[in-house]
């Protein structure tokens, strides 16, 4: 009678319902003490374990190198819609201050010149110095740097 209990055990998923593929004697014998070995709880973890390594075998060298060019071009793409957002965008404004703000007269042209570069050297400092003095973008800058995300 202990013989047919341990059959019927050995026949059935932990589920309750019947192997769907029965292994003759020695498999089972070697999946036990493969499993004793490695400390594996179950047959379904030794499967899950097994399905595991079998679909880490299909991700080669060549296939990693596919997905991180994929991954570039993903970047490269959405760098170059950036960059034509900002260039319609600086050829708006360009168009606007064409529009609101007429020529002047030759004799005044390069006072004018001259005023508009020492303005623009004071933006550019105050603009420096206010990226100087923001320390989220360094903080995500100096991470870049040193995790070597900005080399990919």
């Amino acid at each position: 009678m202990l013989k047919k209990t341990k059959k019927l055990i050995s026949t059935k998923r932990l589920d309750g319902k019947k192997k769907t593929l029965a292994f003759p004697r020695q498999l089972e014998e070697d999946l036990r003490q493969y499993c004793r070995e490695r400390k594996i709880e179950s047959e379904s973890e030794l499967i899950r374990q097994a399905i595991a390594k079998y679909l880490d075998a299909e991700y080669d060298d060549n296939t990693l190198k596919l997905s991180g060019l994929k991954e570039v071009q993903e970047k490269l793409s959405q760098l170059l819609s950036m960059i034509s957002v900002l260039f319609s965008y600086q050829h708006m404004m360009h168009k606007s201050l064409l529009a609101y703000h007429h020529e002047i007269d030759d004799e005044l042209k390069n006072a004018a010149i001259s005023s508009a570069s020492q303005r623009l050297d004071k933006f550019f400092i105050s603009f420096r110095d206010s990226i100087k003095n923001d320390p989220p973008f360094f903080e995500k800058l100096l991470h870049e740097y040193v995790t070597g995300s900005l080399n990919e």
